[in-house]
């Protein structure tokens, strides 16, 4: 294939500012280090995204951004940011997810007789090429798909935790970026900054 997920952490570095979230127009803003629990979703719980939708996606994102020595999308949750993003600000991609995600699986099954999540990762990756590259007759929006589904994946990988993905800020490790910090003790000029990452939380609604 002709990405490669690991070459995108370099431009990330210093985009990541860029790719923390899909809004940033808020009220006040609450500091705190964010736990594993923040985002996980338990099995079925999914808002839009049936099972099989959900598998799936998540065979896609595991091809995208693999795990390796460091965690991968599957790992930071971004399968679950994705489906929370179809929920909100989102759903105008609902369709065309639902299509496109049957469409890989029809293409899978017709390119290596199989379900596309139980393929072997070469197959995945063939599969996923011929979408990249628009050569899947059967769903003219190929290519339209894998630049969608790839782009959320990424910003799945990189959000504030509170949209769903970043699990345990497992994004902004990778790249080395801290957060919203209350402060920097050091200047940084030249050096790695070496403190843990810092999320925003959303304040929670006042009682009336």
């Amino acid at each position: 294939m002709s990405w490669n997920p690991r070459e995108v952490l370099t431009a990330l570095s210093f985009l990541s500012n860029v790719l923390l979230s899909r809004k940033q127009i808020y009220g006040e803003r609450v500091l705190a280090r964010v736990t594993s629990t923040t985002n996980k979703s338990p099995a079925g719980s999914f808002k839009v995204l049936n099972p099989a939708e959900a598998r799936i996606l998540e065979a896609i994102a595991d091809r995208i951004f693999p795990a390796t020595e460091t965690p991968g999308a599957v790992e930071a949750g971004a399968v679950n940011y994705v489906d929370q993003a179809l929920a909100g600000d989102y759903g105008r991609f609902r369709s065309l997810y639902r299509n496109g995600l049957r469409a890989v699986d029809r293409h899978a099954h017709e390119k290596f007789a199989g379900k596309f999540a139980e393929l072997k990762d070469v197959e995945k990756d063939g599969v996923l090429s011929d979408f990249e590259s628009g050569r899947v007759q059967s769903f003219k929006n190929a290519a339209d798909f894998f630049d969608t589904v790839r782009c959320h994946i990424l910003e799945g990988i990189f959000c504030e935790p509170h949209y769903g993905g970043n699990r345990d800020l497992i994004g902004w490790h990778l790249v080395g970026f801290p957060g919203q910090q209350y402060g920097y003790p050091d200047a940084y000029i030249n050096k790695p900054v070496d403190l843990e990452p810092v999320a925003t939380v959303e304040p929670p609604l006042e009682k009336k």
